[in-house]
């Protein structure tokens, strides 16, 4: 499994100007119904259920929604940075500025966990992130994850 294979060229909100998560969500939601075909509405219902259950903010201005659709056949990962940071209920208190949705098939949640992992540990890097918080378009931003991949990878 590779984040590479999860992302779109076109599934990224930079610099995005929100003012609230579920401003937030909402917008990755049309953006992966753009993209994958899915009833953004439901996307969006299962996102929030899944933030009532406890907050996805990992720290470090982070945060990794993630729902499980329907009629999907593999994970996939849509990202936005955030041109201010905002309140996720982050248990470090940070606000967050970094999102990377991920949406998973429904019937198959060790693929589910195995992304999250990944995801997560990639956003231990440091320097991805800073560079992910300067990146000014979309295409920016995914050669700032494609490269960070490859390096690790190396």
């Amino acid at each position: 499994m590779n984040i590479n294979d999860m992302l779109f060229a076109d599934g990224f909100l930079v610099n995005f100007n929100g003012t609230s998560k579920k401003q937030v969500l909402d917008e990755l939601s049309k953006l992966a119904e753009k993209k994958l075909k899915i009833n953004s509405r439901t996307l969006l219902e299962n996102l929030t259920k899944r933030e009532k259950l406890g907050s996805t903010a990992v720290g470090n201005g982070i945060a990794i929604p993630h729902a499980n659709i329907e009629n999907i056949e593999r994970c996939f990962v849509f990202v936005s940075t955030l041109s201010t940071g905002l309140d996720f209920n982050a248990t470090d208190d940070q606000p967050v500025d970094i999102v990377f949705l991920l949406i998973a098939p429904n019937d198959n949640g060790s693929e589910h966990l195995q992304a999250l992992a990944l995801i997560s540990r990639l956003l231990r890097n440091k320097e991805l992130t800073t560079k992910l918080r300067g990146c000014k378009s979309s295409e920016s931003a995914l050669a700032v994850i494609s490269q960070t991949i490859r390096e690790e990878a190396a």
